[in-house]
């Protein structure tokens, strides 16, 4: 079923985040969550990098079909990156809850990867696109298995010069 308009469901989730879920078959999740409303600059798009919006969790599924984007190349950042990384466990100022959360400070990330982070346009508080952190754990992820199959074949070398050794004496 196809509508003219998406429908939108919003529910404050604690210290003022909001989640929306759309359900628009033809065009897919265009929909902003903003302080005074949904799409408050009427582009009919998420924007994610809007100071007055709201897309932490409205950000979960992307368009990612080859025909949308231009300019592809092979990212870059892997396992040297990812080791810099360093998670944090920390909980947020304006939460009355005090609920531990996980995660990465955004200045530590910048430092490494400037791309991952943006700025709140209206307080100026930086911000970091956790779905952008995915495509550089499986770069790390691939680079440790190639260390690890190297590794490998090295033991197994190791086994033959060893057996070798062994049946000479």
């Amino acid at each position: 079923m196809t509508t003219k308009f998406p429908f939108a469901l919003i529910l404050s989730l604690g210290i003022g985040f909001l989640s929306c879920s759309v359900s628009d078959d033809e065009q897919g999740i265009k929909v902003e969550i903003c302080n005074n409303g949904i799409d408050d600059d009427s582009d009919g798009q998420i924007d994610c990098d809007d100071g007055d919006c709201v897309e932490d969790n409205a950000c979960i599924q992307l368009g990612s079909d080859y025909r949308l984007k231009d300019n592809i190349s092979v990212l870059r950042y892997g396992l040297s990156e990812a080791l810099q990384l360093h998670a944090k466990t920390y909980t947020y100022k304006a939460d009355d809850s005090a609920e531990k959360r996980m995660g990465f400070m955004a200045q530590d990330v910048q430092a490494i990867m400037p791309e991952l982070v943006s700025v709140d346009k209206s307080d100026q508080h930086l911000k970091l696109k956790y779905m952008d952190l995915v495509p550089v754990l499986v770069n790390a992820i691939k680079e440790q298995q190639q260390i690890i199959a190297s590794h490998q074949q090295q033991i197994e070398l190791l086994k033959c010069a060893l057996e070798n050794q062994g049946q000479s004496k």
